[in-house]
């Protein structure tokens, strides 16, 4: 009976492994030490989807030598210190720092990593000669620098690893690259690369296009993982009345998160009145990497300030209406009306900002149909008025964007189980 059993067992254990339901030891690399909180909530996003689904994510700390210096600089900032407090108390199975692809190739031998999923983010970069060429203010031009990881050949783009392991791109996005001036050389060595992965998703139509370039064929535009963070790292996210104890605010209350000052202190002023008329409160959310501007708002958020804590602030407010990417992406997936006064897309000669398709979060506005609520900033400047963002405001379509941000949850869960899918293909 005992050999019968034992036999039983081992025969389902055997039908377990070949049906590919037993968990992987899977490899992440990403911007996850980043001082940008859509970076880190992406990382975890993604961190908590694999764990949830029974695998071991294993993130690979792949940072090249200008990163290093970056972080080392930020040694003592309040803000930098509860931005890796956040990251390192959830994504505890980390790597020690690799900068090159031989090292993690040692990484991957040690912790018998079985595939790597790159992304999501903006880690299929490469800017060419003429596109980092722009007029100067003393000279008559001059040349942009770029960091190497942001530069074809790297180990975002599989070179030196996804020949040797299973890899995937997942959600990337090529950070307005211009691949109209990239050589014949250049794409024939990225379509040799990238031909090498099991799976490669891309985040928004500019990357699409760009590969559509390089490989010849149209790759999928998958969600980023913050998407799915509500889903994925639920647990994690503090009450709405924690928050508004914690940061002193009302009920009912509206961020404003600018880059630089795109809006004058007026501007502000008169956003603020119009709010308060229909008793909501005008709240400042600060921005990691921008600068300070002048107004004349009570609720005014300052650092350090953790993630989770900027994502609630988001989650549960009224409305968001600001710059950046990520926080569009928080706004929509809880259906929260959101206003962007755009800083993305790509630069032209004189430094101006080109509307062209480039910007990512013209993208994502699209996909939800909410381009009416964005407008570009050029020259410092965004050419809005008050009452187009109020009323953009007040007049968001809420219900559509929910069952939108629906779609794209089980989009983004068709692309997680289809990713690993081919990760464990032989």
């Amino acid at each position: 009976m005992h050999k019968i059993l034992r036999g039983k067992l081992k025969e389902h254990c055997w039908e377990f492994l070949n049906n590919g339901d037993l968990g992987m030891k899977i490899g992440v690399i990403t911007y996850y030490k980043a001082m940008n909180f859509g970076a880190t909530l992406q990382a975890v996003s993604t961190y908590c989807y694999l764990k949830n689904h029974g695998h071991e994510p294993i993130f690979i700390n792949y940072i090249r030598k200008e990163a290093q210096e970056a972080i080392a600089k930020g040694k003592g900032d309040p803000q930098w210190k509860a931005q890796l407090d956040f990251v390192n108390g959830i994504i505890t199975n980390q790597t020690s720092i690799c900068e090159t692809a031989q090292e993690v190739l040692q990484i991957v031998k040690e912790k018998h990593i079985q595939g790597i999923i790159v992304g999501s983010d903006a880690l299929l970069q490469h800017h060419p000669l003429l596109s980092r060429l722009h007029k100067g203010r003393r000279k008559p031009f001059y040349v942009s620098h770029v960091a190497s990881d942001r530069m074809f050949p790297n180990l975002f783009w599989g070179c030196g690893v996804a020949d040797k392991i299973p890899m995937a791109l997942m959600s990337v996005s090529s950070q307005n690259s211009a691949y109209q001036y990239f050589m014949p050389w250049t794409k024939k060595a990225m379509c040799k690369s990238l031909s090498k992965m099991r799976y490669i998703s891309v985040r928004d139509t500019w990357t699409q296009n760009m590969l559509k370039v390089v490989l010849h064929k149209i790759e999928p535009i998958t969600p980023d993982p913050v998407f799915a963070f509500n889903q994925n790292a639920g647990a994690f996210i503090p009450t709405k009345a924690s928050i508004l104890e914690r940061f002193h605010l009302p009920k009912k209350y509206v961020l404003l998160s600018l880059f630089t000052q795109v809006l004058s202190k007026e501007q502000i002023t008169e956003l603020k009145e119009m709010f308060e008329h229909d008793g909501i409160a005008l709240a400042v959310l600060p921005m990691p990497t921008g600068q300070s501007y002048e107004h004349y708002v009570k609720h005014d958020i300052r650092f350090p300030l953790s993630p989770i804590d900027w994502y609630a602030l988001i989650k549960y407010s009224q409305g968001y209406i600001g710059s950046n990417m990520h926080p569009i992406v928080v706004s929509l997936h809880n259906a929260v009306p959101c206003f962007s006064l755009d800083n993305w897309g790509r630069v032209n000669f004189k430094g101006e900002k080109v509307d062209d398709g480039s910007s990512k979060i013209q993208h994502i506005m699209e996909v939800f149909d909410v381009a009416n609520n964005r407008r570009m900033i050029t020259h410092g400047k965004c050419n809005v008025t008050i009452h187009e963002i109020y009323e953009g405001i007040r007049n968001f379509p809420r219900d559509m964007v929910r069952q939108k941000a629906a779609c794209y949850l089980q989009e983004y869960n068709d692309m997680m189980e289809l990713m690993i899918k081919q990760l464990k293909n032989k």
